[in-house]
């Protein structure tokens, strides 16, 4: 969303395509089984990454990259791709 969009159209925003905003230091969790056995893995994780001026530098990892890069390790050992759930609120990261 740019800067000049109006308030109204910011309300009218689908919320499916708006990313949610969590605060810095959410915990992320996801779970996972494999159908044809027993196996079952549990994922979380917390990020905080300091701005000291306020603005993301060039070093800025998010917990989306996180969530994502975790998912495609977990599926290149053959679990299924993994979805973090944030909290509040509790909504998929990925």
């Amino acid at each position: 969303m740019f800067a000049s969009t109006s308030a109204a159209d910011a309300a009218e925003a689908d919320p499916a395509t708006t990313p949610v905003q969590f605060m810095e230091g959410t915990e992320f969790r996801a779970d996972a089984s494999m159908a044809e056995s027993d196996l079952m893995m549990d994922v979380s994780f917390k990020l905080r990454v300091d701005k000291p001026n306020g603005y993301p530098s060039a070093q800025d990892i998010t917990p989306l990259e996180v969530a994502e890069a975790l998912s495609a390790l977990a599926q290149s050992k053959g679990w299924p791709p993994l979805t973090f759930y944030g909290t509040p609120p509790p909504v998929a990261l990925n």
